[in-house]
């Protein structure tokens, strides 16, 4: 609310009504509570705690150690999901995990007999990692079968798919070695530990490995990247792995400083795991989609509503893909090779054209003539399709995922058409 002051300015003025919706805040819709990242995790610890008070009642040792560690190995999971930012559904890697745990499960035998026939100090590592690197193998096998937008949910192509896909993978595992190895060895005292490290240990070994097999996907054409990007992430992930093992090794009184040694290699592996990921953001064809940690994927955001009335803005408007800009000026289109990763729905290769508000003739609007549905992500956060056909308005801030690239739209002060123009970076569709 305004008001008019004596010498011609505005001052706000604060309301002095509280709305239902203020005063109720708890009756917002569930369906834009059930899209934020800590409702099911709410939900989730809350069944969980429930379940553990009723084991602790019965006082069934077992069941409680077992319920406590499912419930950690599933939020070691739900954080490397949060910190990759990815638009892949969480049940889509529970079913990742399961199908690991379920192939671990028929490979037992043989990664225990493999591992006996191994030098004690690789064994662990070229097994059981190689082993972990199997789903992430059959999910690129099936990735080039898939339409562009189920290969963003659902695909292995850059690094930050295949951390989590890595993530997921060894988690399956280390539940299986954990719950079914080690518990029926050692006792259920010994699962909740070593479930905790596993963020630290079989995560993080795995995740780095799948970083370099997300990063020879990204570079899946030029065969001597991908397969040095392959042999350096087994390498790392070996000697990670193999480093934590080594504490076997340790004679006598020195085993005093094993825990030390755990320590150190925890803390280690799990810096190579975050420098990962924040590399594979960076690096990553949708970095200027990717949501930050607890927030909404961007691809469950709700639609909005038509954009208000706004002035024409001065300056030339630009769509920038990676270090390349187009100029959109208007009744310009812009082409497959400019935005190789889209298919025209014409001979022409026309992929969008850039045409004047049909109600507003002061604003420019970006019309989408390929096959593709993007996506626009507006400077208020808020997140809207753009069918075949369908339209954006130019704003600056606005930023488009088309599949396989993003760019973003950008205005100028002034007319750069002049100045160079950098050349176009080496991307891949």
């Amino acid at each position: 609310m305004k008001s008019q002051q004596g010498d011609g300015t505005v001052a706000a003025t604060v309301r002095d009504d509280i709305s239902r919706a203020e005063m109720l805040p708890f009756l917002i819709p569930f369906r834009d509570l059930r899209r934020r990242a800590f409702l099911w995790p709410a939900v989730t610890t809350s069944t969980f705690v429930a379940a553990l008070l009723f084991l602790a009642a019965l006082k069934n040792q077992d069941a409680f150690f077992w319920a406590l560690s499912s419930y950690i190995t599933l939020a070691n999971l739900y954080l490397v999901f949060l910190w990759c930012g990815k638009k892949q559904p969480f049940v889509y890697i529970l079913l990742i995990t399961l199908f690991a745990f379920l192939l671990d499960g028929l490979l037992l035998e043989l990664m225990v007999i493999t591992e006996r026939a191994l030098p004690k100090a690789i064994a662990p590592g070229l097994v059981e990692e190689a082993v972990k690197a199997l789903p992430l193998a059959t999910v690129f096998a099936v990735t080039g079968f898939l339409s562009h937008d189920r290969q963003r949910k659902y695909g292995l192509r850059e690094p930050l798919d295949g951390i989590l896909l890595a993530a997921a993978s060894a988690t399956g595992f280390a539940y299986l070695e954990t719950m079914f190895v080690y518990v029926p060895h050692f006792g259920a005292l010994i699962s909740t530990p070593r479930v905790l490290v596993n963020i630290f240990g079989h995560i993080a070994y795995a995740g780095a490995f799948g970083y370099f097999i997300g990063l020879a996907a990204l570079h899946r054409h030029n065969a001597k990247k991908a397969l040095l990007a392959i042999l350096v992430g087994f390498l790392i992930s070996n000697v990670l792995h193999d480093l934590w093992d080594a504490i076997q090794f340790y004679p006598g009184v020195l085993k005093i400083l094993s825990p030390v040694h755990e320590i150190f290699i925890a803390v280690v592996s799990f810096v190579v795991l975050g420098s990962a990921i924040l590399k594979g953001r960076e690096i990553s064809p949708e970095r200027e989609f990717l949501w930050p940690f607890g927030s909404v994927a961007a691809y469950q955001a709700p639609e909005v509503d038509p954009l208000p009335a706004m002035p024409a803005m001065t300056g030339d408007f630009w769509l920038q893909i990676g270090s390349v800009r187009t100029r959109l000026a208007a009744q310009s289109t812009i082409g497959v090779r400019e935005i190789g990763c889209l298919t025209s729905r014409s001979a022409d290769g026309v992929v969008a054209e850039v045409l004047p508000h049909p109600s507003e003739p002061g604003l420019l609007v970006l019309r989408n003539l390929s096959i593709a549905v993007w996506e626009a992500v507006l400077p208020d956060g808020t997140v809207r399709p753009v069918e075949p056909a369908g339209t954006v308005r130019l704003v600056a801030g606005t930023r488009l995922d088309f599949g396989e690239l993003a760019g973003a739209i950008l205005v100028t002060a002034h007319d750069s058409e002049s100045d160079p123009v950098p050349e176009a970076e080496e991307e891949w569709c």
